[in-house]
């Protein structure tokens, strides 16, 4: 957990009920609009939370250069506390200063919505199908134990 977190957490006093869950936030995004004539965003996602009718900042992935499709290897961890409702608000910022800094970035755009929402829309994941050959899946040998 990172020490943004904590510390709003203590500030804040957000909490009242015991954690239930840890949950795992993965984030990436597609068709990012190129705002830039000469270059392409350099984006990075930024997670904050409501708490009494403010947001705060949580925590932040890493900047990915030159993509608009981007896949952001940051894990945000996030606890799930049952009966709360948890506000989450995700940022998109095109940073084009080396230092990370919002203050210079472009607001690409947000989207806001609960952890019981993100939480409940993923217990029943729909996977694509797939198929994997013999030959790759164990050599072609037929007796062979799958590990």
């Amino acid at each position: 957990m990172s020490n943004i977190y904590e510390s709003a957490e203590a500030t804040l006093g957000f909490i009242s009920s015991p954690c239930l869950a840890k949950v795992e936030l993965r984030v990436a995004s597609r068709g990012i609009s190129d705002r830039d004539a000469l270059s392409k965003p350099d984006p990075c996602v930024v997670l904050k939370m409501q708490s009494h009718g403010q947001w705060f900042e949580v925590d932040r992935t890493e900047l990915i250069r030159s993509s608009i499709n981007p896949i952001f290897s940051k894990i945000f961890l996030v606890d799930f506390y049952f009966e709360e409702v948890q506000r989450l608000r995700f940022e998109l910022h095109d940073i084009s200063s080396a230092h990370n800094g919002l203050r210079d970035a472009d607001f690409l755009g947000a989207i806001e919505c609960t952890l019981g929402q993100t939480v409940m829309n993923n217990l029943s994941p729909v996977w694509k199908s797939f198929k994997v050959s013999l030959n790759t899946l164990c050599s072609g040998d037929q007796d062979r134990e799958l590990k």
